[in-house]
């Protein structure tokens, strides 16, 4: 039988995922304030400049060091995921479907931090 409630599985895996999350969206994040050369290349197709490339990078930068953290989850999930939502519509836009499917995915993990009790450190009180 399994020993715990749901809400402690919870925790143990927010534990983990956030984390990673937070790490994935950082170094996205820092690849794009450092202006490498595949994202400024994907900007420049978009019509968008080099300050939007900066302001994404520093938005996922940002919210995934607070993604992170129990304490700032909830405030890193709305950031990521207003920045995802935002590359998502970009990318369906431009037809980069190839794109499309991850940045979803990458959303409605963002996502997942907005929900109550993402942001447990345990399951206990």
């Amino acid at each position: 039988m399994c020993n715990g409630s749901v809400a402690d599985r919870w925790a143990g895996t927010a534990r983990i995922l956030f984390p990673l999350l937070g790490l994935g969206f950082a170094v996205a994040g820092a690849d794009k304030l450092l202006g490498q050369s595949g994202y400024r290349r994907m900007f420049r197709e978009w019509g968008w400049g080099e300050g939007a490339q900066r302001s994404v990078g520093a938005a996922e930068l940002t919210g995934g060091a607070l993604i992170a953290c129990p304490l700032t989850r909830q405030l890193g999930g709305a950031v990521l995921t207003a920045t995802s939502a935002a590359m998502l519509a970009a990318e369906l836009h431009r037809g980069r479907g190839e794109l499309a499917l991850p940045r979803l995915a990458l959303l409605i993990a963002a996502a997942g931090a907005l929900c109550p009790g993402a942001s447990r450190r345990s399951g206990r009180a």
